[in-house]
């Protein structure tokens, strides 16, 4: 029985991985010897992230218009080009992304998972040995918490797409994906180097954003005693601008595992908005999700609330900084 229930627990682990579209928990030890204060750690932040992000929401919305004025000058409406790449997988303007996914219950198993991630998105200019533009992303998960309540940090996840085509309302491009088993614990990581292949295309109009992006790290080396793995991660993005910064976006990402066959198929929605803190734009998000078809032991529903540090700017800066030297 003990056997059965540590195989569902690990099964359940390795459907978040690829549900947060991130290598981050494959268990093979459920020893309990962390503290009491570190494995609520990661929960709190998933039951309390949703209070911040609405604090964050509302807080534009009830100030006085006196008080905006003072604190951040006249009202500055996001165009809805900021809007779409603030919910953009990935973004021609530099972002720094915090991002965390709660799980109440998954299938068969009990506890609760949560996921606290940062994200960076980076645009590389076609410049000297990049002859044509990328996007980058970098995502870093920083607490991983496991059903079983143990916390620790995550394996790193770098996507870089070359853009092959970039017209005003379509785009498309092509290239790799790295994980890097950067995990400090078997918990919460595959332990494997993994490289593959991933693309993606977006199509955009005024006010609206959709497309899809799709990524297969397979492993290629790493710790022996853990199973290899090839998984691809399926994820169409929609989003819509209603204006004063106000959306609803989509981003299921549909996990399949080619070794083990298991899958999910989610279903989600969400609401947020962007706009300005003083100079700086900000774009914070709700989005609960739902699994109606899945295989294994995946989460049952979640939630995800982000909130996002756009920097239209960055290039700019950065091209001044070097004519002055």
């Amino acid at each position: 029985m003990r056997k059965y229930n540590r195989r569902r627990r690990n099964e359940a682990i390795e459907t978040i991985v690829g549900f947060d579209s991130v290598s981050l928990l494959l268990n093979r030890d459920f020893r309990r010897h962390e503290t009491m204060a570190v494995k609520r750690f990661g929960i709190k932040v998933g039951r309390y992230s949703g209070i911040l992000l609405l604090t964050a929401l509302a807080g534009p919305l009830h100030a006085s218009p006196d008080s905006r004025a003072e604190k951040s000058g006249p009202e500055i409406k996001p165009t809805p080009n900021i809007v779409n790449q603030a919910n953009a997988p990935l973004s021609s303007i530099m972002q720094v992304r915090l991002r965390d996914t709660y799980i109440p219950k998954f299938e068969n198993l009990k506890g609760q998972g949560n996921i606290f991630s940062v994200d960076v998105t980076m645009p590389l200019p076609a410049y000297r040995l990049l002859p044509i533009r990328h996007l980058t992303r970098l995502s870093m998960p920083a607490v991983v918490t496991t059903p079983d309540g143990h916390t620790g940090f995550g394996d790193l996840r770098f996507l870089d797409l070359a853009v092959v085509q970039d017209k005003e309302h379509f785009l498309w491009g092509v290239g790799p994906v790295l994980v890097l088993p950067t995990a400090n614990d078997r918990r919460f990581g595959q332990g494997k180097w993994q490289v593959g292949p991933s693309g993606g295309f977006a199509v955009s109009g005024n006010r609206w954003l959709l497309g899809v992006l799709v990524q297969n790290p397979i492993s290629c080396g790493g710790d022996a005693d853990l199973p290899s793995v090839n998984s691809m991660v399926l994820q169409p993005f929609v989003s819509y601008d209603f204006g004063r910064g106000w959306f609803i976006r989509s981003q299921p990402q549909l996990y399949f595992d080619w070794k083990k066959g298991d899958r999910i198929y989610p279903v989600d929605i969400g609401v947020g908005r962007t706009f300005k803190i003083g100079p700086q734009v900000v774009s914070c998000y709700i989005q609960p999700y739902w699994n109606f078809s899945s295989k294994g032991n995946p989460p049952r529903n979640g939630i995800v609330a982000g909130i996002t540090f756009l920097y239209p700017s960055f290039w700019k800066k950065i091209t001044k900084v070097r004519g002055r030297n």
